[in-house]
Order: C-alpha cells, then structure tokens, then sequence
C-alpha cells in the first residue's frame, strides 16, 4: 500500500500545481523548476526532524494536557519549526531562479510548491498509519492548510521586496504563520478538546481560506506583466479542482472497499457528505474567484468565505462571473446588437469599441464603451457595459449581453469611478459580437 499512498499524495500535490499554473495568467513558470522546489520541500521534513530531535534532547517539551503549555508547544514547536523549514525551499528558488521569480505570484507560487512537497511526504506518513479513510480530509485539509500558512509567510518577504516594508516584516510574518498553524493544530492534539476540538479547526480553516485568497489576488493585480486581456477563468479552475477532488474520493471509496466491504463504502459516503464535501467546494469555489483589479492592495480581513443566506442558503465570496466572456472584446471593434428589436432604442447594429474596463463603487466591473454612430466611425459617444452574471448571459452560447448605460458625455470617463450602477440611465440589453 506504500507506493499507491505515494501516489496519491503526489496526485493531490498536483491538483494544486496545476491550480497555480492556472491563475498564473501573466508569466508561467517552467515546471522543472516547480519541480525542483517541490522536492526540496519533501526534504524540507528532515530539517523538521532534526530540528524536534534537538529539542527533545536539549529540553524535554511534550504535550501535558496544559492549556498554556500546549498552545505554546502548537505554536513554536510544531508551528515555529514548519514554517522556518518550508520557507527555506523558497529562499533556496529564489536565489537559483532569480530570474524567473519576477511577480509578486511566483513568491506565493514557490512557497506553496515547497508546502505540497512537505504536506506530501506527511500525508504518506499519516495514510500508511491510519489507513484509506483519512485520503481525502488530508487532501484538502493538510494541503490546502499548508499552503495558506506558508503564503502568509511568503507575502512577509514580497511585502518586504515590493513594497519595500521594514525586514523586520518578515519576522512578524513567520511569527504570524506559525501562530496560525499552530492554532489549527492545537484544537486537534490538545486532550482537552477531543470530540469537539475539529470543529473550531474547521471554522478556522475556513477563515484562513479567505486570507489565502485575498494575497493571491493582491499578488495577481500587481504583477509588472499584468493585462486586463488576461483574466483568470474561475469557471475553469474551480470545475477543473471539483474534477480532481471527485476522482480522488472515487479512489478512495475503491481502496475501502478492497480493503473492507461495501457496509463501510457506503458509511463512509454518508458521513462525508456532512463536512468533507462541503469544505471542499466552499474551497475550490473561493481559490477561484478573482477580481484582478491593477496595483490594488486589497486588506487581509479576518472572514468566512461565504455569506449566510437565511435560512438554508449559503453563497460564496469572489466574483462569480466569468470576465472570460466578455474581456476577449477588451480594446477589441465590436458590433452592438440590440438584445430585442422591440422599442429598442438602437433600433439597428451599430460598430463600437472597448476602450478601458473600470471599477466603480463596490468594485463593480463596467466597460468603457466608445458606440459609433455610423459605419465611417467619424463621430461616438461613450457608454458603459455592465456584463449579465446571472440567467441567460450569451446569445447562441458566444455572444456575451451586457447593459448598455448612458454616460454624460460631459464628465470624463475617469471621473466617474466612484458611482454607483443607477447613476447611469440604463438604455437597454445589447449583445456583442466580433
């Protein structure tokens, strides 16, 4: 069982590599040296033994049921010790792909890429002795944790480098990263707290889910290669992760009914529905979602990743919509078509172009719209588009509709950043077309 629990570890390291090679819309970086980090950051663990190993030998610290003293043990002797040794495999990438590490994404990129290699041979580990059942909670739990605590960490150093903070930054980043990780861990080993501890580690989790999503979405709209024609497809991604989580818990449900019988399939399914599935989506539905918006620093905010909707509805934070749509018409001729011939007030097609994409209030996404009023383009007059997000969005499936609203010609376009949507008299639906 030891190679097919390599396996899957490596699979589930994977899933997130791809995932970052995915929201790196602006500049890729060449896989063998995500590899490399990768495998620094399996042996990035023997930093971790030997470093425990010395501890024990100099000072005997072990859990005791003390609160104090195992909060501290969580912090600075699981924590503390984690987070020097997976951040290590990030200042080793940086200094061998100097030239490659050039945004501020490939720091959070890197670091993340190490956390999967430590979480990777720690899965083995905990797999081999605990068995199949524990797969796919450790898929998203220790993989997903690990990157979050380490990027914490490494928006201390980018922190440092872009935006040229104080070094000592760093130290209270580390400080932080550890704390959290040692937080997650301390409601789990603590004694005190069995049969209830995990749910306060749940709830924290997700908290750090929305943490972890604004600093790859603050990394992203600083990038020096950024371009509102690249969007990230959070369409995409989040079905593409949905795919790979379901095939990982398909093999799972193989491997315990090899390993046992259907009974235990079958109560196994059930009792993952209650929380294991619904970490899941609530996570790949949120690493998503992005708004890249440029050279903003969005604030790190202490949050669940989705809203409660009373009484039984829950909706996840982020921008659902899919900019793919419509950011292939960015700095693009378009024709305007009215959306119905009926009291339109087009009353025809006529040629346009998208100049520029603008952020109103509540960082709502608008196209700047430039709407000819003959085919020789001689005279236009601005208009704002404001994409569908919901029902029917495309016409024939390829035609992205939009709300077509009436600017003030008078007002320039940059002075209107801070309105709101009924500013704008709206005129009526149009679709768009190459």
């Amino acid at each position: 069982m030891l190679i097919i629990y390599i396996l899957i570890s490596l699979f589930i390291s994977w899933i997130w590599i791809d995932y970052f090679r995915l929201i790196d819309v602006f500049e890729k970086e060449k896989i063998t040296q995500v590899i490399i980090t990768f495998c620094l950051g399996c042996l990035s663990v023997l930093i971790v033994l030997g470093v425990s190993e010395l501890i024990d030998i100099t000072y005997k610290w072990e859990l005791s049921g003390n609160y104090f003293n195992d909060f501290f043990y969580s912090w600075f002797k699981i924590g503390l010790v984690e987070e020097i040794a997976k951040i290590i495999p990030l200042l080793i990438a940086i200094k061998l792909f100097k030239s490659s590490i050039n945004e501020p994404i490939d720091y959070i990129a890197f670091a993340c890429v190490a956390a999967l290699g430590f979480a990777g041979v720690e899965n083995v580990l905990y797999y081999y002795h605990h068995g199949v059942e524990i797969i796919t909670g450790r898929a998203i739990l220790c993989a997903v944790g690990h990157m979050s605590d380490t990027a914490i960490l490494a928006y201390g150093v980018l922190r440092v480098h872009y935006l040229k903070k104080n070094k000592f930054e760093i130290i209270l980043f580390l400080l932080l990263a550890s704390f959290v990780h040692g937080f997650y861990d301390f409601w789990l080993i603590s004694e005190k707290f069995e049969g209830f501890g995990w749910i306060i580690t749940i709830l924290f989790f997700l908290i750090t889910i929305s943490v972890f999503a604004t600093i790859i979405n603050n990394c992203l709209n600083n990038s020096p290669f950024f371009d509102y024609k690249k969007i990230v497809n959070s369409e995409l991604i989040s079905k593409k992760l949905l795919i790979y989580y379901g095939v990982l818990f398909i093999i799972q449900l193989i491997l315990i009914g090899y390993l046992f019988d259907v009974k235990r399939v079958i109560l196994f399914f059930l009792q993952s529905l209650n929380y294991t599935a619904f970490i899941i989506v609530i996570t790949c539905l949120r690493l998503s979602r992005m708004k890249l918006i440029q050279n903003r620093w969005n604030p790190i905010k202490i949050e669940f990743p989705f809203y409660y909707i009373p009484p039984y509805f829950i909706k996840i934070k982020g921008d659902s919509f899919n900019e793919t749509i419509i950011n292939k018409f960015y700095n693009e001729d378009v024709e305007i078509h009215p959306l119905s011939y009926r009291n339109t007030f087009l009353d025809d097609v006529f040629p346009g172009y998208i100049e520029n994409k603008i952020f109103l209030a509540n960082d709502d996404t608008y196209y700047h719209l430039k709407l000819y009023n003959n085919e020789e383009k001689s005279t236009f007059k601005h208009y704002l588009l404001k994409p569908k997000t919901n029902g029917m969005k495309l016409v024939d499936k390829e035609h992205p509709i939009a709300a077509l609203l009436e600017v003030d010609n008078n007002v320039h376009i940059n002075d209107i950043e801070q309105s709101y949507f009924d500013e704008f008299e709206f005129v009526e639906w149009v679709f768009l077309k190459y």
